[in-house]
């Protein structure tokens, strides 16, 4: 699941992306979650420390917007991966995956905020096609980041080699593991027997993962934490523009826009078997 080849360039081409905007009123200010018992080891080595000066010195500003954004996310996201079965600390791998700017896409033409590559996306059940993009959708692309993620940790028994997976191939770290015969992330990344990208992935994910949990102690403002709406599901069962959908079910087009950002040209899909669900506020 590679971004770009390059670190740097990879958040450099992140920095132009921003989150869609959110009509006034549809998020409202929730209460910031409370930090549970972490599944993922903490690390504080010289390569984590590393990204923590970067990202809150060199890449300051950027890194503000990537929890500004994420802000808006939190809440959702970690109750979605919770009730997968994956740690709900994975929330800051989108955040250094994407920024959590919605509409990312990679030049190597990875979308969203967890970056799923098209044939990846439908492999985990997400619709990708010229009408519908389901990368795009917030429930559903998290949901089948957890369920990739799971995978991935039930096959190496490590969540710090599932993540290397994501973003490195599942392929590379099973070579890995057979040449070297071992399931150490920081023992494999000593030997450099992942890509370089792959190697620095996991101290990345726990630079960002220390400096938002704790942004004041780096000199951060806390980040407002919003409460998506309550959503309901409601089944198209042929071709509709949203408008039509918005009068109908009597919610602002505006909202019924923002919940479904995956219908690409703004009107429900071509009808298969059993109609399309759409993400309608309560």
């Amino acid at each position: 699941m590679r971004l770009l080849l390059s670190l740097l360039v990879s958040f450099a081409a992140l920095s132009s992306a921003i989150a869609a905007p959110f009509p006034e009123g549809l998020l409202r200010p929730a209460a910031a979650p409370k930090p549970s018992y972490s599944e993922i080891p903490i690390e504080s080595n010289h390569h984590v420390r590393a990204w923590i000066r970067y990202f809150t010195q060199d890449d300051r500003e950027r890194f503000d917007r990537f929890m500004e954004r994420g802000a808006r996310y939190r809440i959702l996201v970690q109750k979605i991966l919770a009730e997968n079965g994956v740690p709900e600390e994975l929330y800051y791998l989108a955040m250094i995956e994407s920024g959590y700017a919605s509409r990312a896409r990679s030049s190597a033409k990875a979308v969203g905020i967890w970056q799923f590559m098209a044939p990846t996306a439908r492999e985990y059940g997400l619709r990708v096609d010229k009408e519908v993009d389901e990368r795009l959708d917030i429930r559903r692309s998290t949901k089948a980041a957890a369920r990739y993620l799971k995978g991935l940790e039930r096959e190496f028994g490590s969540w710090y080699l599932a993540m290397a997976a994501y973003n490195g191939g599942l392929g590379r770290v099973r070579t890995a593991i057979r040449k070297h015969g071992t399931r150490d992330f920081w023992t494999l990344a000593r030997r450099r027997a992942l890509p370089a990208e792959t190697i620095q992935y996991i101290p990345k994910f726990q630079a960002a993962m220390h400096i938002a949990r704790n942004p004041a102690a780096y000199g951060f403002e806390r980040k407002t934490h919003y409460k998506f709406p309550t959503v309901r599901r409601v089944r198209v069962q042929s071709r509709l523009p949203l408008k039509v959908v918005a009068r109908k079910q009597r919610v602002p087009i505006a909202s019924l826009q923002a919940l479904n950002p995956h219908l690409l040209k703004g009107v429900t899909p071509p009808s298969r078997r059993g109609g399309y669900e759409l993400w309608v506020p309560l």
